[in-house]
């Protein structure tokens, strides 16, 4: 390993770089990065005030949702100079993306105020200023040298696996396959050494896993076998991935206190891995005490903001549809994201039958013009799709209500051949919200009659363990308690033990684990001033409103835990979280995001708390209503000219337009030197393609052209793209 002492790799000036701060005016200044190595870094600031040190680090420019504390509690000196060692980091790798971070200062004076830099946090653009820093990249020419980190959970059930993470570092010397030393024989759960209150035993099993695809979840398939050597290994290669360790505790595992120890060798060098745990019994059943029903807080408030706000996003959806758009994540107002289809039927559904509103034709149609579009996109595309895209409840819902195949099949797409289909899993909290989302579309497809996931009780084991991890804070170093993933996987852990109960074998870990994960939430990042979750107590927007429309996201699971043991402790959280979520009177500035992750899981925590545990994502809340066709335009997207052509495409006399739909559909191009356009193709593709290339022939040269994509559908929906242009050569 080689280190430079005091190598400076940026001095920033706020003042130079325009980066502000918050807090106490000009309060933060000259933040450097010295003693850069591999594996560590000294952040150096100075304050105007005597004041505390911490140090907010994230792996991507996104503050708002993955970042670790360095120390995890502010170091209570108060000083003008301020120095924090990050350690535990990876070397950079330009190829892969590793050893890229970015940096966000605090320090908080005598007085309690707190100054952050750089800022402030863009509430307009949902974007966290932050430093950007890279660690040195490994020294391949010197001596081998290779450490690894750990992570997890440190409570394992018995009767269950539990996962803790393994991240090899290369510092220094040749890239080399990592060994795993397997005491018993390759991939029969003897890769470590188990101990109890120093005695060994073999009842626990241990597995090391670094293959992060594995459809078949076999064990002979988690890591590559050394045949000469009969060991088994993992391609190091120059990627710092997290790997994962299976301990496999029996029913009969005697509770207490153990460690296990790992053998792993590269390059002929050895390196023991020692991780403690201790091992509990799991429960045979949920204690409950007898439960009243209340009037829930501000529920005609949340009834009336659902309608309204639904109306709004149901016609800019429409407005996005006609307009030939489908692709919109972030913040960009899109009402889709979030399974925007799920929360229409749910609209649907309470207006009908609890408030005698019934208006199904147009829910009915809201939420068509979401789950049509992703439904078809997802079946053209073998389920390819992001892993924080996955929304899988909505199309199982409408499957149900109006037996449309596609739905089932987009659903079986993204469980079986998607993108994140065949994903072990990650013992690493930044993973929680993709792992939640691909188990849902594993339980979803399997509640449409297919067979279960063989990865789907891995991911379920560390989405649990990760709770484990919030509760006993043993993240990654200072990881910070975050409500969003917490949120997300609480909802679907709770849909995870009722699909274990309609299984017959009940997970009851889950009650405890979530209770110990909430409850440490609550009681770290609950604001009761202002009514709403902290989501990062560092940039977390100024607006209220803002922050509070996140609320939801956590009350179904405070809902749960009351309607699973009638702790009214619970319940009142669920109730603190549930009043707070709303806009003030008037105030609807709210994006389709927001609409959606406000109302996606409030409709379970308002049965909840009216003790009634059937979800709207379940069969029975979703009879057939008969068969609803497709009315949503086709929508043209890829067009090659939007707004500049691709290369080759345009010609001096000629021009070849091409484009994609989701639906087939026909193919045709209206065009023209003017917005009357004047000129159009014959219609072209009438049984319908999902790839579109029309050629415009007889063009004058160097003249620039505008022209819209027409195409329709075998129902007859028409769809056209915006005005586009190109010009000829």
């Amino acid at each position: 390993m080689y280190k430079f002492l005091i190598v400076l790799m940026f001095v920033l000036a706020p003042a130079c770089f325009g980066l502000g701060s918050t807090g106490l005016p000009s309060e933060i200044t000259n933040i450097q990065f010295q003693n850069v190595t591999q594996t560590s870094v000294d952040v150096v600031w100075t304050t105007v005030h005597p004041s505390t040190s911490q140090v907010l680090l994230s792996r991507d420019t996104n503050l708002y949702e993955t970042y670790q504390l360095y120390p995890a509690t502010a170091d209570p000196s108060l000083v003008t100079s301020h120095r924090v060692t990050v350690n535990q980091l990876v070397p950079y790798n330009a190829s892969t993306g590793d050893g890229q971070y970015y940096v966000y200062v605090a320090s908080v004076s005598a007085s309690g105020q707190m100054s952050t830099a750089p800022g402030p946090y863009n509430s307009n653009t949902g974007a966290n200023p932050s430093i950007s820093m890279r660690t040195l990249p490994t020294n391949l020419t010197g001596s081998p040298n290779t450490l690894v980190y750990t992570s997890g959970p440190t409570t394992a059930y018995t009767g269950h696996d539990t996962y803790f993470a393994v991240q090899p570092v290369l510092v220094s010397g040749p890239v080399g396959h990592l060994y795993i030393q397997n005491t018993g024989g390759y991939n029969n759960s003897t890769d470590g050494l188990v101990k109890q209150n120093s005695t060994p035993v073999s009842t626990v099993g241990v597995h090391y896993s670094c293959k992060q695809y594995n459809p078949t979840g076999a064990d002979s398939a988690d890591q590559w076998q050394d045949y000469t050597s009969k060991l088994g290994f993992c391609w190091m290669g120059n990627n710092y991935k997290f790997h994962s360790v299976r301990l496999r505790v029996p029913a009969s595992a005697t509770p207490g206190s153990y460690t296990v120890t790992l053998t792993l060798t590269s390059n002929g060098q050895k390196v023991l891995v020692t991780y403690p745990f201790k091992v509990v019994k799991t429960p045979t059943s949920v204690a409950s005490v007898p439960k009243t029903t209340t009037a829930i807080p501000g529920l005609a408030t949340w009834q009336t903001q659902m309608d309204t706000l639904g109306r709004k996003w149901c016609t800019y959806r429409d407005s996005y549809d006609a307009a030939g758009n489908f692709e919109g994540f972030g913040w960009e107002q899109d009402a889709w994201f979030y399974d925007g289809g799920r929360v229409f039927q749910q609209i649907d559904d309470y207006t009908a039958n609890v408030l005698n509103q019934p208006n199904h034709a147009y829910w009915q149609h809201c939420s068509q013009a979401v789950l049509d579009p992703y439904a078809y996109y997802l079946v053209a595309r073998n389920g390819a799709m992001g892993g924080w895209r996955i929304f899988p409840y909505g199309m199982t819902m409408n499957y149900w209500r109006t037996h449309n195949v596609t739905m089932m099949n987009a659903v079986n797409d993204l469980a079986t051949v998607g993108t994140w289909s065949a994903v072990t899993g990650y013992v690493d909290p930044g993973y929680m919200r993709e792992m939640s989302y691909i188990s849902n579309a594993w339980m979803a497809n399997t509640q449409l009659g297919y067979p279960v996931s063989p990865l789907l009780q891995r991911n379920i084991d560390m989405l649990l363990g990760m709770m484990i991890m919030t509760a006993e804070g043993t993240g990654s170093v200072g990881a910070e308690v975050h409500p969003f993933m917490v949120g997300l996987a609480a909802e679907t852990l709770s849909r995870w033990y009722s699909f274990s109960v309609a299984a017959g074998n009940p997970d009851y870990r889950v009650v405890p684990v979530l209770k110990a994960a909430l409850d440490t939430l609550w009681a770290t990042n609950w604001q009761p001033q202002s009514g709403w979750m902290n989501y990062n107590r560092f940039t977390q927007p100024v607006s209220t409103v803002d922050a509070s429309l996140l609320n939801n996201l956590n009350s179904q699971g405070y809902a749960w835990l009351w309607y699973m043991t009638g702790d009214d402790t619970e319940r009142q959280h669920a109730y603190d979280l549930f009043s707070n979520a709303f806009h003030p009177a008037g105030y609807f500035y709210v994006s389709g995001k927001e609409f959606s992750q406000e109302f996606e899981f409030s409709f379970d925590t308002v049965r909840l708390l009216q003790n009634n545990g059937v979800s709207y994502t379940d069969q029975a809340s979703n009879a057939f209503q008969g068969y609803w066709p497709v009315t949503t335009p086709p929508q043209p997207t890829n067009v090659n000219c939007n707004p500049t052509c691709t290369a080759g495409t345009i010609g001096s006399n000629q021009a070849t337009l091409t484009w994609t739909t989701y639906v087939l559909a026909s193919s045709q191009v209206v065009y023209g030197t003017t917005t009357a356009y004047g000129k159009q193709t014959a219609l072209s593709d009438t049984s319908g393609v999902l790839s579109h290339a029309v050629t415009l022939t007889g063009l004058l040269s160097k003249t620039t052209y505008h022209f819209r994509a027409w195409s329709v559908d075998v129902a007859g929906n028409t769809s056209q793209t915006p005005d586009l242009t190109f010009t000829t050569q």
